[in-house]
């Protein structure tokens, strides 16, 4: 059976490479994003699909209607959630268009069969999740929640997510406007082998630390390009930047079995942005040097997160450009594996 989706905030297609990596006959009705550059790529991989560049929330009931899709995924502005901001939730502009689709679920008369969001590690704890659940609730959906990170596949690349699974199965339930949720968010997937987490005394789970004795996670050099040095150059660290913030930078070698998670201010701040490669020597024993310190490259980051070789980016796409679109898009390696348990065993 095709599958027929509408794929919100979509990005890069992130969504759409997972479903194909999940191996899920599907037929996207349409891709909504507002992003210029983020749909230039989306029609760039997947020029076959219509992508409305619109704001959600200035649509008309007929258009949501007329999509008669069955999945809906969604990955909204994960700003108003994130540990860094102000984390207003709900209160932030940002948050309108996916409020407005919480909303929308409540009034459509064709509604759609699944659900799949996917925002930053933070969203579980704001408002905005609160009132999605009571909505759910109310219109009949049985959902599940997950905190899941890419180095439980054997990634080496370290991205805690929030995913919320939802399938409209069950009758609908009055549900108060205060109703609260507690905190039950899974770590492993049922019928997918997963490295667990390891459980802290206080409650929270530490991903980095579960893998730390595992050797089936994949090494940093399986994702890396082999460039010529005329390739590699416009990666390569300055010498006067490695001596300014060298430091701060969080460092591996092609040996290593994890990175930190890449963000869009990858190459633009140093700290807290993506991890960088001594591609020679011991970290912390030997020199970084202009010679054996780089970036990854955009493709090394796609390879990271689960983006298969098919995925490009047009050719007048900026380095800078591909590092912010990546760093707003999602582990597909992760996603595929929710698609599949969604569609097949929820």
């Amino acid at each position: 059976m095709v599958v027929r989706v509408a794929e919100f905030y979509s990005g890069i297609g992130g969504m759409h490479f997972a479903l194909k990596e999940a191996g899920i006959d599907c037929e996207v009705a349409r891709a909504f994003d507002i992003n210029t550059v983020a749909n230039d790529v989306y029609r760039h991989n997947f020029p076959e699909v219509s992508v409305m560049q619109r704001s959600i929330e200035s649509l008309p009931m007929s258009l949501f209607e007329a999509l008669r899709s069955e999945l809906w995924t969604m990955s909204p502005p994960c700003q108003p959630y994130t540990r860094q901001g102000l984390q207003k939730g709900s209160e932030d502009p940002r948050a309108k268009s996916f409020l407005f689709i919480i909303d929308l679920l409540a009034k459509l008369q064709r509604k759609p069969t699944y659900l799949l969001m996917e925002n930053v590690a933070g969203f579980e704890k704001s408002d905005t999740r609160a009132i999605l659940l009571r909505q759910l609730t109310r219109v009949g959906y049985r959902f599940e929640e997950y905190l899941l990170n890419p180095l439980q596949l054997c990634y080496p690349n370290s991205r805690t997510r929030y995913y919320l699974l939802a399938k409209l199965d069950t009758a609908p339930q009055n549900c108060a406007d205060d109703a609260e949720f507690p905190p039950q968010f899974r770590h492993a997937v049922p019928g997918v082998s997963l490295i667990p987490p390891t459980a802290e005394p206080d409650g929270h789970v530490d991903f980095e630390k579960g893998v730390w004795h595992h050797d089936e996670v994949r090494q940093v050099r399986e994702f890396m390009e082999d460039l010529t040095d005329e390739e590699a150059a416009p990666y390569r660290l300055s010498e006067k930047l490695l001596e300014k913030h060298g430091y701060v930078h969080d460092v591996v070698t092609p040996g290593d079995r994890r990175t930190c998670c890449f963000t869009k201010g990858y190459k633009h701040y140093a700290e807290g942005t993506g991890s960088i490669l001594q591609l020679e020597g011991v970290v912390g024993q030997d020199a970084m040097t202009a010679g054996n310190t780089r970036y990854f490259t955009p493709r090394e980051v796609a390879n990271l997160m689960g983006f298969p070789a098919s995925f490009t980016l047009p050719k007048n796409t900026s380095i800078k450009q591909g590092y912010r679109l990546l760093g707003n898009s999602l582990s597909v390696s992760v996603v595929s594996v929710l698609m599949d348990y969604l569609l097949h065993r929820m």
